[in-house]
């Protein structure tokens, strides 16, 4: 999954009677800008799922909903700090029961204005588990939600199976209220993400052609798509939307840089931008990073922002000769990722010590402990003591995102550590690695990278919730998701932090993953475009950027 928010400042009260956790501010009013000008083109990659708000969790699709949809908050590129967007306003007494109050005349790109209704049916939708949408589980905050909700894996009868989330209500057509299961501090945190997303009534008027709305969403945002091919996705401006923030440049197309079979990968991708062929990458070649050769072929084209993506090594849950910990331990021990950063990545990546991003409010440093410390004669001691790792060990990544350098690399660390029979199995794409983890026909490890979605520690945890539908390597502890659920029943941001650490610190004793290390994002970009500036997620910002 890919998205990650800065951190989240206290929201100022606009209006008498809310708590610390109601509104967020009011953007000031922007001045008049001209019409969107020009086209540009960027690096992109192919979506894990069809392009609805709940359906979309992976970075190659949520960076084009994310500018397609709009939500009743959203964050800024900068800060990552929630603003109001479709909403005018955020009540509540108790941070368990909100009024939300809709700005008028905000139109869906059919030229619908968006309503309550259009929140509350989406959100029911969404949560009903027989839809089998991947964010089904992020509802479950709102009362009612837990009925809904199916299993990520298994059978979903739809009988007794509510069909509506009983913690919403339409007040009126601007005008609804929500109940959360439990008080939460951090609601508007979460709302700014697009699973939140309203859904014009077109969506719902036939049960069939879901498929096709997937393909070719509609929108409140300030973009809508033009077109949607194998090979890009291209997007055109939105004006006149009743307020909604208005882009610079009026045609966007995503070219789809994971197609080895036509020469496409992140190579490519560098190259084109080099040679002013493409406007903007967000992946730099590892190889090129060393000495800054990038920085020499992209002179007064380049940038660098400072994500905390983590990458990690993932372990396959149902691997048999990973069920004692200590071998996945002695793993994690006998990699030196301080020599990685040095020697592969020339210094933009820091070793992780923990799997909680430092972007996030409440991170614990070293939080990992001496399972993310390099300690050659440990590791062998817990290797040998934990029964080894007999036969065949695999890395699994995709080929298109550049990581076979440094997947050779670890696995040469593990083979000189612990005489591990340590192989890369390179897949095409990062869409072919899910689809193989999800067939069960993976063993090992599997590379994943996280970025916060919103400003929780639980945007990083979740992924190894038993319930979650991200939690693709099926791991399973039932201490750690009982320390979620207190983070979630906690009456303050504090409170909820310490049980996010101590779900955290679980993770020590039976590791999920190897944290490798957290992530900065350098880019690229031509000389075509100006105004160029990546948000806290690592993503263009579509908004501020302008052609030449």
């Amino acid at each position: 999954m890919r998205r990650m928010l800065a951190g989240l400042a206290v929201a100022v009260l606009l209006l008498t009677g809310c708590t610390s956790g109601g509104t967020p501010p009011v953007p000031p009013l922007a001045p008049p800008v001209a019409e969107p000008q020009g086209e540009i083109a960027i690096r992109s990659c192919t979506a894990e799922q069809p392009l609805l708000p709940a359906a979309t969790l992976g970075p190659c699709g949520l960076a084009i909903v994310d500018v397609v949809t709009a939500r009743l908050v959203r964050p800024d590129p900068v800060s990552g700090q929630p603003s109001l967007d479709l909403a005018t306003a955020i009540e509540t007494q108790d941070s368990q029961n909100y009024t939300v109050r809709l700005a008028r005349g905000r139109t869906f790109h059919d030229g619908t204005e968006v309503k309550a209704r259009n929140f509350v049916a989406a959100w029911n939708w969404a949560a009903y588990g027989p839809h089998r949408m991947p964010a089904q589980s992020w509802f479950a905050i709102i009362e009612g939600g837990a009925a809904m909700n199916c299993p990520p894996q298994g059978s979903c009868s739809k009988d007794n199976r509510p069909t509506q989330l009983s913690g919403l209500s339409v007040v009126d057509d601007y005008t609804f209220t929500i109940k959360t299961v439990r008080p939460l501090v951090d609601l508007q945190a979460r709302l700014g993400h697009p699973v939140f997303s309203p859904l014009p009534d077109a969506f719902f008027a036939e049960d069939e052609g879901k498929d096709a709305f997937g393909k070719l969403p509609v929108g409140a945002g300030p973009f809508r798509i033009a077109t949607n091919t194998n090979t890009e996705v291209t997007l055109t401006a939105v004006t006149g939307a009743g307020g909604g923030p208005v882009p610079k440049v009026a045609t966007v197309r995503f070219k789809k840089y994971d197609d080895p079979t036509r020469n496409l990968d992140v190579n490519k991708a560098y190259t084109d931008v080099v040679a002013n062929n493409l406007d903007f990458t967000d992946i730099i070649p590892s190889d090129l990073l060393v000495d800054d050769v990038w920085q020499t072929d992209l002179a007064g084209r380049f940038g660098s922002r400072d994500t905390h993506t983590l990458q990690q090594l993932n372990f396959v849950a149902s691997d048999p000769k990973l069920a004692d910990p200590r071998v996945r331990q002695a793993i994690s021990m006998a990699i030196d990722r301080g020599a990685l950063a040095r020697q592969v990545f020339a210094g933009t990546r820091v070793p992780a010590t923990g799997w909680v991003t430092p972007a996030v409010p409440g991170y614990q440093a070293d939080a990992c402990g001496d399972v993310c410390t390099y300690d050659l004669s440990r590791a062998r001691t817990l290797f040998r003591d934990g029964g080894g790792y007999p036969g065949e060990f695999t890395i699994t990544v995709n080929a298109d995102g550049g990581h076979k350098q440094w997947a050779d690399a670890v696995c040469n660390q593990l083979k000189n550590a612990l005489e591990l029979d340590c192989q890369v199995n390179l897949l095409a794409t990062q869409e072919a690695v899910l689809a193989t983890l999800r067939a069960g026909e993976l063993t090992g490890a599997v590379r994943q990278g996280w970025a916060a979605d919103y400003p929780l520690a639980e945007a990083s945890l979740n992924q190894f919730r038993a319930d979650s539908a991200l939690n693709l390597v099926g791991y399973r502890n039932p201490t750690f998701d009982a320390q979620l659920l207190t983070a979630l029943e906690a009456t303050s941001q504090g409170t909820a932090n310490e049980a996010y650490r101590r779900a955290e610190a679980l993770l020590r004793e039976d590791p999920p993953s190897v944290p490798l290390w957290f992530a900065t994002t350098p880019y690229g970009y031509s000389n075509r475009v100006t105004d160029v500036r990546v948000t806290p997620s690592g993503a263009l910002d579509l908004l501020s950027v302008r052609r030449v």
